[in-house]
């Protein structure tokens, strides 16, 4: 093959294979990936690009290039098959420079957005190949109170140090990423068994040991670290995340600094587990299960429009348990169905009630997506609809980006079928997952909640004020209603207010409510704001 007019090209190049070996690689590519010519050929292309994957799955998109140094650099991906001998194929994939959209800009390191992508990819390479991978999902104790003392300056600082030593734990083909604010998450791919996922996270701690250095400060900072198992912890993305962030927020629970794991892997825990799953299938017989609300608040004119339902669980003997205990435990069982019953029953009841007090609010509720799945999803709304004699547009569904990813024409009938009985469609979390643009514009959706991830730090970290910003122009650019959640603070509450958010739901005006204390809150709410 001739080259000659490749190695001139300022733009990285290389070429491959079928099998992913490097044959050539150009001056432009051996520069910017930091290694040596010699390093790259014979090598799989997997080893310097992160999100290659499998390139008759995914012919054009980004990637990232991962340098000697450890840096990672984002490239445009473009894809030319030629075979210029009868008995032989090669792939040319030019890497053009992209903007930073899957970059953190603070730490450099891959973004909640990118690492989806990427995380799908890994998931569906490990089914295939019948491997482990695992979720770490890190969060940093007591950040908040240490950029709240010192400073967003040196708590910036804290991150970009906490980025860089994870990276050096990082490995060849494992990803580290942030998902917001102090919560980092590491991708651990093609392991033996699980025990190599406990030896990764021991090694997070020992990093930590060490006092991180910040300007003439010297900080001492742990972190908790919670991890999930590919296949075992859940097969896709959603399942795999919120078991690895339940099972961190139980070792921040337990003592910070430590590690709790989403598998249940000793015959002690398998048959806590079991007991568990029998609580639960009693808990809806003995009605055991409880909805909490909390208020969504108009901007505008600072008046309630709305309540989110929450589920708990109030188990006879450890007392109220939050729904990332037992939610996994439904998913896996097939409980999830009847407990989702239960509550689109119970929030359609409770609008009626509130309703013949002259109280029209709407109600919003979770679909998982065995939920939301349903044959006849659609069926049980008219039902309780018609049943209860109540306004539709006094019901909304929250449903997740990923959730209507994966069959978007399957999805696209599901949510249109839904919008034509009246009832009101919310996009949650948004940010989090894919970000898909053409899928805001493809369904029929109301709302869209800005991912709290966003709001957290959206008073000293200006891309999160600009996405969020960005996020709000979006949804009103498509006639939706933008809802900021986990607003805390009066700071928050007045950036989110300048970025032309309609509504906010969170802290500052309000807990998640028992039926009771939402019952008060309706009653007397004033619009008084906290200060």
């Amino acid at each position: 093959m001739n080259t000659s007019l490749i190695q001139q090209f300022q733009t990285s190049i290389i070429i491959l294979d079928t099998d992913y070996v490097i044959t050539f690689a150009n001056p432009a590519f051996i520069e910017e990936s930091g290694y040596a010519e010699s390093e790259l050929l014979g090598r799989n292309a997997n080893d310097f690009l992160m999100g290659l994957g499998s390139i008759s799955e995914n012919m054009n998109g980004e990637i990232f290039i991962k340098t000697k140094s450890g840096e990672q650099a984002p490239k445009w991906m473009e894809i030319n098959h030629f075979s210029p001998m009868k008995d032989n194929h090669y792939i040319g994939l030019i890497l053009l420079d992209v903007q930073l959209s899957g970059v953190d800009p603070l730490t450099k390191l891959p973004n909640r957005y990118f690492f989806y992508r990427y995380l799908n990819k890994a998931i569906n390479k490990a089914k295939v190949e019948n491997t482990f991978l695992a979720l770490l999902y890190i969060d940093l104790d007591r950040f908040k109170f240490i950029n709240d003392t010192l400073g967003h300056t040196y708590g910036d600082l804290l991150l970009k140090e906490t980025s860089t030593r994870l990276k050096e734990c990082e490995g060849t083909k494992n990803m580290v990423a942030r998902m917001g604010g102090d919560e980092f998450i590491y991708l651990a791919l093609d392991l033996k068994d699980e025990a190599e996922a406990d030896e990764l996270g021991m090694q997070i701690l020992e990093a930590f040991t060490k006092p991180f250095q910040l300007k003439e400060l010297e900080i001492h900072i742990s972190p908790s670290i919670g991890i999930s198992i590919f296949p075992y912890d859940g097969d896709e993305i959603e399942a795999l995340i919120s078991n690895a962030d339940s099972a961190m927020y139980r070792a921040k629970k337990s003592g910070k600094n430590k590690i709790e794991k989403a598998q249940i892997d000793s015959s002690a825990g398998a048959f806590e587990k079991l007991m568990v799953e029998n609580d639960l299938h009693n808990a809806l017989l003995k009605n055991e299960l409880l909805l909490y609300f909390q208020p969504q608040i108009d901007l505008d004119h600072n008046k309630i429009i709305g309540m989110e339902a929450l589920i708990r669980w109030n188990h006879p003997d450890m007392g109220i348990i939050s729904p990332g205990e037992f939610i996994p435990i439904a998913e896996e069982s097939g409980l999830i169905l009847p407990i989702g019953d239960w509550v689109m029953r119970e929030a359609c009841l409770k609008i009626k009630e509130w309703m013949d007090v002259g109280q029209g609010v709407r109600i919003s509720i979770n679909l998982s997506a065995r939920q939301f799945l349903q044959n006849d999803l659609v069926e049980k709304f008219q039902h309780l609809i018609d049943e209860l004699q109540i306004p539709p547009n006094l019901l909304e569904i929250e449903i997740t980006e990923s959730m209507i990813m994966y069959n978007m024409d399957s999805a696209t009938d599901i949510l249109n079928r839904i919008k034509k009985l009246g009832v009101h469609i919310a996009i949650d979390d948004f940010g989090k997952g894919y970000s898909s643009l053409n899928y805001l514009q493809k369904f029929p959706l109301d709302t869209l909640k800005i991912d709290r991830s966003f709001i957290f730090d959206i008073d000293s970290n200006p891309s999160s004020k600009a996405l969020t910003h960005a996020i709000s122009n979006l949804g009103h650019a498509l006639d939706m209603k933008v809802i900021a959640e986990g607003v805390e603070t009066k700071d928050q509450l007045n950036h989110v207010e300048k970025l032309k958010c309609d509504a906010v739901q969170g802290f500052y005006f309000s807990v998640p409510l028992t039926e009771l204390e939402a019952d008060q809150f309706l009653l007397h709410y004033k619009g008084d704001r906290a200060e």
